[in-house]
């Protein structure tokens, strides 16, 4: 499954996050991946630990985005460190 490294505080206004940022641009890159409607991918932000997202096409804003269940974002737990 392919990794995208989104912001969530980029979302449409049906809630979908845009995959037009500079890092989503880079995972994508990295990754050789093209987008199609109904793509699984793995959507990860700095801050929360990676959910799963399915891409679509916006035609109201000609961009692509990934749908995703607001109530699986969770904060990442760092591993307590070793003495």
């Amino acid at each position: 499954m392919p990794s995208i490294e989104v912001d969530f505080n980029n979302c449409d206004s049906e809630g979908r996050v845009r995959l037009n940022t500079v890092g989503a641009r880079r995972s994508l890159n990295e990754s050789q991946v093209t987008l199609r409607s109904g793509l699984e991918v793995e959507l990860t932000s700095g801050d929360f630990s990676a959910i799963k997202g399915i891409v679509e096409y916006s035609d109201s804003e000609s961009v692509w985005v990934a749908r995703f269940d607001v109530n699986d974002l969770r904060d990442k737990v760092e591993s307590p460190s070793e003495p």
